[in-house]
């Protein structure tokens, strides 16, 4: 046999060869592995099991579990999974119970995103004196909106404040709505209304026409045995200046701005829509004095 055919020879049986190895090894018996370490899965399982030793954190509160649990897996995959998970959770509005044990667990693991800092600063319920709810104020040259007003019945406990200082922001309108998504404060800031040389009425319910929204305020929402926070501006494609708050009927709440203890509305609760069918949404637009 000349050296030429025994070159093609060995060339076509090393190629029929490997190619009946991986015939074997991919299809007829493939790699099994049983009981497998977290970072030798492949990256979406990897992410995957990031997600769910968070959520065990959320459920039984046990940060050094979490922390082992996690352990091995490299710290980009870790960080990238948890800033992902979190933004994601706070645009689909997930309870503050849980974006607070879901931020403190990503800060142990050197995490950090804006939404972040709405939930690693609440303070626990403050005590002090209750503090009666301010009538909305409508704007010269408009005619005052007819609001119900949330009085506390006798059995209903009002949410206590620390002793209240001074705000540059006032309440410009307050509304209750039965459109939309039921049981919400939603809440638009604006700036000061520009100077002009002579009045003008402006329309007081939220527009993208109306006054510079601003973003980056943080507001708080207080009742008697919780607080909550909140920021302009994580919502952009409503408004730079919108934030919200999910409400809980039979529960009375104090708004303030920038602090706790700086109040603009207190006493304000869930009512029923006129039709009596659902509960309403209330609506308010909050003003920078000038």
């Amino acid at each position: 046999m000349s050296p030429r055919m025994r070159f093609l020879t060995g060339a076509l049986g090393l190629v029929l060869g490997l190619t009946l190895g991986l015939v074997y090894s991919w299809l007829i018996d493939p790699v099994q592995l049983y009981n497998t370490t977290p970072p030798l899965l492949r990256s979406d399982y990897r992410h995957e099991w990031i997600r769910l030793a968070a959520l065990g954190y959320v459920a039984d509160g046990d940060m050094d579990r979490a922390v082992a649990r996690l352990k091995g897996l490299r710290q980009e995959d870790v960080q990238d999974a948890l800033a992902a998970m979190i933004e994601a959770y706070v645009a689909h509005g997930q309870p503050a119970p849980t974006m607070r044990k879901l931020s403190l667990l990503a800060q142990r693991l050197g995490v950090y995103t804006p939404a972040m800092r709405i939930y690693l600063e609440t303070p626990a319920p403050p005590t002090g004196g209750v503090l009666p709810t301010p009538a909305p104020t409508a704007e010269p040259g408009t005619a005052p909106t007819a609001v119900p007003s949330p009085t506390p019945s006798p059995s209903s406990t009002a949410p206590f404040l620390p002793s209240p200082v001074p705000s540059p922001y006032r309440v410009v309108a307050q509304n209750l709505v039965c459109e939309g998504e039921s049981g919400q404060l939603r809440i638009w800031v604006q700036g000061p209304p520009p100077p002009t040389p002579t009045p003008a009425p402006r329309r007081v319910t939220p527009t993208p026409a109306g006054p510079q929204p601003l973003s980056g305020v943080v507001l708080w929402l207080l009742w008697a045995d919780g607080a909550d926070r909140a920021v302009t501006g994580m919502r952009p494609w409503i408004s730079p200046g919108y934030a919200d708050f999910v409400l809980q009927p039979g529960v009375f709440y104090a708004l303030s701005v920038e602090e706790p203890n700086a109040p603009i509305l207190s006493g304000l609760t869930l009512q029923m829509c006129p039709e009596g069918d659902r509960m309403g949404s209330w609506e308010i637009v909050i003003e920078k004095t000038p």
